[in-house]
């Protein structure tokens, strides 16, 4: 039902493709595209400023989540099942990636944090465990919060690459460049454990907002708009154009990504330190 709803939307509301003759499109591209948004039904977003009591995270998509009630709107008491659940439901990862990312997240709290039966959002800004400088999108701890978003932290991030969308190169660049900043102002750097931490975090860019068709990673992309209004808003960016994948994101992708982002902030890094 919501699905159809969603498709007369797009009829009404976007003529110019469903009877343009240079751009034909037909009623099935519709009703895939409402499908694809189908998942946010019953999901509205609720900015978190209005929430009493609100607890919320460094991380982007952990907000995200419950902006949109995945997760507690107030970002308390969520157990390990909560947070798989919402990985799966909302981005639709694989059981084994949910579980994953959720396992190594808790882990990272340590003892004996890592052993609650529930958790608070705030709980993984622990600095030096969950929480971390050269953040691609926070300030460091000695510059003030690490919780809000710095839309312009953001903005160098999308400046980062020259297209309309972010890859694993542009990710690479900017991380080399985040570490050197964070350097510049007076914090340690990076341990090797974070440098991997952060590598990961900044893979979920691509493996959520991306377009994965293929096999070459390079030409892997996440539109610079969706992941924009994403990060500056913690909102799944449906209005502009993003779609939960119809395939289930694995742990072997993830790691593809991973690898590349390795790859070139390693090859940045040495322009950023000069």
């Amino acid at each position: 039902m919501f699905s159809d709803i969603i498709a007369i939307f797009f009829i009404l509301h976007v003529p110019c493709l469903a009877l343009s003759f240079d751009h034909p499109v037909s009623s099935s591209w519709f009703k895939a595209r409402a499908e694809a948004v189908e998942f946010l039904d019953g999901y509205p977003w609720t900015p978190a400023a209005i929430i009493s009591n609100v607890s919320r995270s460094p991380c982007p998509m952990l907000n995200t989540f419950s902006n949109h009630g995945f997760l507690p709107r107030n970002g308390r008491n969520i157990t390990k099942e909560d947070f798989n659940e919402a990985q799966v439901q909302a981005l639709h990862m694989s059981i084994d990636l949910a579980n994953k990312t959720t396992n190594a997240m808790i882990a990272k709290l340590g003892s004996p944090r890592n052993t609650s039966a529930s958790f608070d959002l705030e709980d993984f800004a622990a600095h030096d465990a969950t929480d971390h400088d050269a953040s691609l999108t926070r300030l460091d701890v000695i510059q003030g919060s690490s919780i809000d978003v710095n839309p312009g932290l953001v903005q160098f991030l999308l400046d980062d690459s020259a297209d309309d969308w972010i890859d694993t190169l542009s990710i690479g660049r900017s991380r080399a460049r985040r570490e050197a900043e964070s350097i510049a102002i007076g914090s340690p750097k990076l341990s090797t454990s974070f440098t991997r931490f952060a590598q990961l975090e900044a893979s979920f860019i691509v493996l959520i907002f991306g377009d994965l068709n293929g096999n070459d990673t390079d030409t892997w992309r996440a539109s610079k708009d969706q992941v924009r209004h994403w990060l500056n808003y913690e909102r799944f960016p449906v209005e502009q154009g993003y779609a939960r994948s119809s395939d289930s994101r694995t742990a072997e992708q993830q790691e593809c990504i991973i690898s590349s982002i390795e790859n070139y902030h390693n090859q940045f890094v040495s322009m950023y330190e000069t």
